[in-house]
């Protein structure tokens, strides 16, 4: 072992192919599209990440569909963190189709902003003390009404309050986070609470009264102001089950999708209360993931996924129960990087994001009548231009009839021969960058001579016994294995996983039940003893979400089943060389499988990011992670160690571990 180690090299990068890790970061994502009322325009905004400034530089465009001219409008203000994500809903557009409004944060404070299409310029029409929260505009566009809470002095005098006189510790309370100002709510750092079911958080003052105010756009003055009813969100009430997916069309036109007994039922009302349910096979069957109607018509789009998470765009008409193909299911078609938010829609056009797996996202317009493509703003174009790995779609065949399905990424050309394999588990849609989570760089795995795959979680209509998952994850994994071992493509003793999410709890089960992993990553903690008492305060619903999906009770009542989920009461089982890079607020709960491994042989390294909750969004953040799995799997699956001097102590204490480890 002592003369492997002394073999390791620094030896040069193969030939680039796809994005460096640093691209990887900053990748633009384009979101929020609105069409004009006369379908003439699309709005939207660009998002890129900037390393320099650790943040992100949001910019509104809009495009002539009929000359494709792209203009920019407007700066879009800073990015509004909100509990882990960036908030980014589609503008709403002035009757005259010159302008259009949204909302933005500048200068600390989140108002409504009016840009003018022809980019003549763009200003505030609304700040006031408070943040707007949300806002709409009437159905003739004369009236804008927003949304206020609590202003931003009276949410700090109350996060001060607390921090002078103490927390008081209740339900609401989340513990394995910072409790002063411990998360984003608005776009600043804010003291939170745990508001509904779950994991889920807003700010301090969240039961505070809201207030609807209304403005007339042709005078900007206040027309009235009335309270608002927010419904009273019970952690031990509130429902895990999405509300129905609808879209309203002209005249009080609208579709609905929701679930029946006999499966998805697509259903379209009109002004006079006629109903008419979508029979076709098209709407049956599959997933149907969006919906939009289409202007002056009786007809909807619908965006169906398949299996691949591949979408194809439907339309039916509801007058006569038609249904046909506009566009065949090759990328991933929205109207952002979520692939269940709609394409912006004209009366001739479908305007969508498109991406696949190695083409990152660009604007495309879809002719609603003849399915014709065209690609309109391309802001990845520099990216695209690189050579990109070889695709794959893989259909794995599990015990039990299921299957399982995933994207095999190789180096272009020729044909592996016995190399490392990576996989990363969770879902695999749009362009794969880092997996779900932004956690592990796929292209630049690639690059470095590893067959990268992506599975993505085999369905289950019930839970089973809390296990289900976890073992059909192990099963794709080594059904994978098989198959790339039979190619001659990897080698089986070189293989690598990680996830986010479920992807962690399936990469721990995976390590903790087999010898198939020689390295392994996760980017979010498991379920463990020491978690469920830090979660199960009384008012939580932690205890009886866990006991549905996990069939899992206390720890001192049920030993036995918290033996087998539980990462922490099996360290003894795992042998996989383990580094976790956890967001500060979720560290905590991976405490006691950290402490306990690091008490073994088993090479383990955790890393924790301030001020990020679940996912991991800061720029700098999500570079320092990609870089740091990117070393990881390459020291323990190629024996190789990155020469760049600012890293070489991180190779100096892996070196260590695994001296410890040959012990």
């Amino acid at each position: 072992m002592i003369a492997a180690v002394a073999l390791l090299v620094a030896a040069p990068v193969a030939a680039h192919i796809g994005p460096s890790v640093q691209e990887l970061v900053e990748v633009a994502d384009v979101e929020a599209l609105a069409a004009s009322p006369d379908g003439s325009q699309v709005a939207f905004r660009v998002r890129r990440a900037s390393l320099a400034g650790n943040s992100y530089r949001i910019d509104w465009y809009v495009i002539d569909l009929a000359s494709s001219a792209v203009r920019h409008v407007a700066d879009g203000g800073a990015p509004i963190y909100n509990d882990g994500a960036i908030e980014g809903e589609a503008p709403a557009w002035a009757a005259d189709g010159r302008s259009f409004y949204y909302r933005a944060l500048v200068d600390g404070a989140i108002g409504i902003w009016q840009a003018q299409a022809d980019g003549s310029g763009n200003h505030a029409i609304i700040v006031r003390d408070a943040d707007v929260e949300s806002f709409e505009l009437s159905s003739d566009r004369k009236v804008l009404a927003f949304v206020t809470g609590p202003s931003r002095a009276e949410i700090e005098r109350a996060e001060q309050r607390e921090y002078d006189e103490g927390i008081f510790v209740d339900a609401t309370v989340d513990p394995t986070q910072a409790l002063y100002r411990g998360g984003f709510v608005h776009g600043r750092r804010a003291s939170q609470r745990l508001v509904g079911r779950w994991y889920q958080h807003d700010g301090l003052l969240w039961r505070a009264p809201r207030q609807r105010h209304r403005v007339d756009l042709a005078t900007l003055t206040e027309t009235g102001v009335e309270p608002v009813t927010a419904p009273v969100l019970d952690p031990l009430s509130s429902s895990w089950t999405a509300p129905p997916m609808h879209a309203r069309g002209e005249s009080g036109a609208l579709v609905t999708l929701r679930d029946s007994e006999a499966g998805p039922l697509l259903e379209a009302s009109d002004s006079a209360g006629r109903h008419k349910v979508c029979e076709s096979q098209q709407c049956r069957n599959g997933k149907i993931v969006a919906l939009a109607w289409r202007p002056a018509s009786s007809e909807i789009l619908f965006t169906r996924q398949d299996e691949h998470l591949l979408q194809s765009l439907y339309m039916w008409d509801s007058r006569s129960g038609h249904v046909r193909l506009v566009a065949a299911a090759a990328a991933q078609l929205s109207g952002g990087r979520s692939g269940s938010v709609p394409c912006a829609i004209t009366r001739l056009y479908a305007v969508c994001v498109a991406a696949s797996a190695v083409s990152p996202p660009r604007l495309e317009r879809i002719g609603l009548d003849d399915g014709r493509r065209a690609s309109l703003f391309d802001p990845n174009a520099m990216l695209r231009a690189r050579p990109a790995p070889q695709v794959e779609q893989l259909d794995l065949k599990l015990d039990g009839g299921r299957i399982a399905t995933g994207t095999l990424l190789l180096k272009p050309g020729t044909q592996p021969g016995r190399a490392p394999l990576f996989v990363n588990y969770y879902y695999c849609s749009g362009y794969l960058r880092g997996g779900v989570g932004d956690a592990y760089p796929l292209g630049p795995l690639v690059d470095a001579g590893f067959v990268v795959a992506c599975l993505n979680v085999v369905p289950f209509k019930e839970w089973g016994d809390g296990a289900d998952r976890e073992r059909a994850a192990l099963a794709s994994v080594s059904s994978l294995i098989r198959l790339l071992d039979r190619r001659g493509w990897i080698d089986p003793h070189r293989v690598g996983m990680g996830g986010f999410s479920a992807g962690s709890e399936a990469t721990m089960w995976v390590a903790m039940n087999s010898d198939l992993l020689a390295a392994a990553a996760v980017a979010s903690p498991q379920y463990e003893p020491a978690h469920y008492w830090a979660s199960s305060v009384r008012g939580r619903d932690f205890p009886r979400i866990l006991k549905e999906f996990q069939q899992v009770g206390p720890p001192d009542t049920d030993p036995g089943r918290w033996k087998i989920i539980s990462p922490a009461l099996n360290v003894d089982q795992i042998r996989a060389p383990l580094l976790m890079q956890l967001p500060e607020q979720e560290m905590r709960a991976a405490m006691e499988l950290y402490a306990k491994l690091s008490n073994t042989r088993t090479p383990v390294e955790m890393y924790a990011f301030p001020d990020e909750a679940h996912v991991k969004i800061q720029p700098r953040h999500q570079l320092a992670v990609y870089q740091r799995n990117l070393d990881w799997f390459r020291y323990w699956l190629q024996d190789y160690a990155d020469p760049n001097p600012q890293r070489a102590e991180q190779f100096r204490r892996w070196t260590a571990l695994r001296r410890r480890r040959a012990e």
